[in-house]
């Protein structure tokens, strides 16, 4: 079974890592212990043959947006709607069963510091139902 582990943040998330373009507001000891824990998750999870890929996002600043007008492509700056959250990361795991997908999901939330989102993802001739694409 296949899921998706979001986390989101507000602008201010990329500052905290010092990825926003200033000072981080975390001790230089904070950040590297953060991406020492995401790099351990990533690679713990690469050996168990669970880790399908994962990306921390870029400043929310970069964001464009892309929509069909009149049959063309039209790009703006900018996130599709105001939002106090945006999403900063994602990780796509291929586990045994839904308990395990929470308990990674849990692992990725205390290594961020925040709560994230479990999705499964819906994939061609899946076992469950509601799954099926």
């Amino acid at each position: 079974m296949k899921y998706m582990i979001m986390t989101f943040g507000d602008a201010s998330a990329w500052d905290t890592l010092g990825l926003g373009g200033t000072e981080a507001t975390w001790s230089q000891e904070e950040v590297a212990a953060h991406f020492s824990a995401m790099s351990g998750f990533y690679a713990d999870l690469a050996a168990s043959g669970e880790m399908v890929t994962g990306f921390g996002l870029a400043d929310p600043s970069h964001t464009m947006t892309v929509e069909i007008r009149d049959g063309r492509p039209v790009a703006s700056d900018g996130p599709l709607a105001e939002a106090k959250e945006v999403l900063a990361g994602f990780g796509i795991i291929d586990v045994a069963s839904h308990d395990r997908a929470v308990e990674l999901a849990a692992r990725f939330a205390a290594i961020v510091r925040s709560r994230v989102e479990l999705r499964p993802i819906m994939e061609p001739g899946a076992d469950d139902p509601g799954r099926k694409m």
